[in-house]
């Protein structure tokens, strides 16, 4: 992306690809750019695609820098502000998250002190009967005749 300077002059101002912005703007979009500390407009003048050789072929644009008066600055506002709503329930729907993940391993080590702990070597005991029964010999099977 080039910026468009005051004498007709053109510097580069971006070596992103197109795909950073969704796709390649077209002419008269306005771009606002947060890279730095304050916010920047740009409108786009002109929009060209090269094709330098099979592998090296892309949209190339250049912009004009402009005053964010009116409309685009008011959407940045709006989007600034929706940004920290969104955030805000972020952070609160992770704080949630690690208040129920601790609250459920606090249950589960409540629950395993008041079991008997498991030795990995001993296998655990088969469940006994009331009573044992000893095993009889069956007897021959009577016959009809």
């Amino acid at each position: 992306m080039l910026k468009m300077k005051l004498d007709g002059t053109v510097e580069e101002l971006s070596c992103f690809p197109l795909e950073y912005y969704g796709t390649c703007p077209n002419v008269g979009d306005t771009i606002v750019d947060n890279t730095l500390t304050t916010p920047s407009f740009y409108s786009v003048q002109r929009r060209y695609f090269v094709k330098e050789s099979m592998v090296f072929a892309g949209w190339g644009l250049i912009v004009r820098e402009i005053d964010p008066a009116g409309a685009p600055e008011e959407l940045w506002r709006e989007w600034q502000a929706a940004t920290k709503f969104w955030d805000e329930v972020a952070e609160q729907e992770e704080q949630e998250y690690q208040r129920s993940s601790a609250d459920r391993l606090r249950e589960m080590l409540s629950a395993s002190k008041t079991t008997k702990p498991l030795n990995p070597d001993v296998p655990p005991a088969k469940a006994t009967r009331a009573k044992k029964r000893k095993l009889q010999p069956r007897g021959r099977p009577k016959s009809d005749v």
